[in-house]
């Protein structure tokens, strides 16, 4: 009796997952004329309404053959029509998005992902299964798909950034970044793509999409994917600034103050000349900490990368100047100004230089007990100082005419020093 009811068990299994696999092979039957439908030229309103009805139709029958265990040899079938099914859902809308006619952007996002991820899953399926050849009709036509919508991905990520500045909306934020990561990670995501994920890990536009990953993720305050791509986004040359400025910024606003200055360090050692913004930014942390030795550490890591840098030159004069060491920083003051003849800040700075040395000798007087030939003779100095300095600030003033305020009283007090009160006067009514 016990055998007699097994046999009746296995039947039942058999004939349950016969009807799933029949489901599935209605479901393409139903999928082909979705098809057809789709093929038609000239379209009326009836025939895309007849169209949607049946893709509704259609995937309510496929979805649940997906998981159930009694779907068998049907099972790689049931995915490709799923997937088949999505790009159907999505073409009209990718055709809107070509057109510019108004889109609903989350939607065509759902499908061309779910599409994607639906011919992976027929893939990895099919090899389940064993099917090979004239077995497997779908790997191939599948394995074309996913490299040809490997753009559209792409193009996701862009409008929804686009819609995202222009909305500051940090949905679409957020819905950009999902679209760029999916574009990077695509090699490894999608086994279908055997031998030809290679070339496309290799694809030319990867550091710049790594680039709008990172902005993407910045403004959506995704630091994880942000850290994830920056190495890649760092090599996209064409944006080189914008790239290492995203980059610190970012690490400015995680409140990762060692990783700022060790990564503008090797930015600033890496391209002296180019990243002169980044090296003041560092210089003025060092300063406002008073921590004269790693600044003085910094200035010579880059000189060691290029002894004639004239940012390099100029910040160890930063550092000698900000210790005091006026007549030590001036000749470095000098390399930058031989670097680039119009340096304003580095003629200012060497002016400085020889102003405050002439101040510290004639504060080195004060309280000394000299007879008046004694003191013309040591005050010789003070005036050699800022006669050194008068030239400097004259070309700070020919290289920034308007801004009087930075020259002006620099000047006045040269020419204080130096007896002459026509100039000093003429200083003076600029200030007024």
């Amino acid at each position: 009796m016990k055998k007699v009811l097994f046999a009746i068990a296995l039947l039942a299994v058999a004939g349950t997952a016969s009807a799933q696999d029949k489901i599935v092979r209605k479901a393409r039957d139903l999928k082909n004329e979705i098809q057809d439908l789709l093929a038609t030229p000239d379209k009326k309103e009836k025939d895309v309404l007849a169209m949607n009805q049946k893709l509704a139709q259609c995937m309510e029958m496929i979805e649940p053959t997906l998981t159930n265990p009694e779907t068998k040899k049907e099972l790689a079938n049931a995915w490709d029509v799923k997937a088949q099914l999505h790009v159907y859902t999505f073409s009209p809308l990718l055709d809107q998005v070509i057109k510019k006619e108004p889109t609903d952007l989350n939607k065509l996002a759902q499908n061309i992902y779910a599409a994607l991820d639906a011919m992976e899953k027929c893939y990895q399926v099919t090899q389940e299964m064993g099917l090979k050849g004239d077995k497997d009709p779908y790997t191939a036509p599948n394995q074309q798909n996913v490299i040809k919508f490997r753009p559209y991905v792409a193009y996701l990520g862009q409008m929804f950034f686009t819609e995202g500045q222009a909305t500051k909306d940090n949905a679409k934020f957020n819905s950009a970044v999902d679209a760029f990561s999916r574009w990077m990670r695509y090699p490894k995501a999608y086994t279908i793509l055997g031998k030809e994920a290679e070339a496309l890990a290799s694809d030319e536009q990867t550091p710049q999409i790594a680039y709008f990953t990172c902005l993407s993720a910045y403004f959506a305050k995704n630091h994880q994917v942000f850290m994830e791509f920056i190495p890649e986004a760092r090599k996209y040359t064409q944006e080189k600034d914008q790239v290492n400025q995203l980059y610190l910024a970012n690490l400015i606003e995680q409140g990762d103050t060692v990783a700022w200055l060790k990564a503008g360090r090797e930015i600033v050692v890496g391209d002296p000349s180019g990243t002169e913004g980044v090296a003041q930014n560092i210089l003025a942390y060092y300063f406002s900490h008073n921590d004269n030795v790693n600044a003085m550490a910094f200035a010579e890591e880059i000189l060691t990368a290029d002894e004639y840098s004239k940012l390099g030159n100029y910040a160890k004069g930063l550092v000698l100047m900000n210790d005091k060491k006026y007549e030590a920083a001036i000749p470095f003051f000098d390399k930058a100004i031989e670097a680039d003849a119009e340096f304003s800040d580095a003629y200012y700075n060497a002016g400085v230089c020889w102003s405050n040395h002439g101040y510290d000798i004639n504060e080195s007087l004060t309280g000394k007990n000299m007879t008046q030939a004694q003191y013309n003779n040591a005050i010789k100095p003070v005036r050699e100082a800022y006669a050194k300095a008068e030239p400097y600030f004259l070309k700070v003033q020919e290289l920034e005419p308007d801004n009087p305020h930075k020259w002006a009283s620099r000047l006045s007090t040269v020419y204080y020093i130096l007896e002459n009160k026509a100039k000093q006067a003429e200083m003076d009514k600029l200030l007024e």
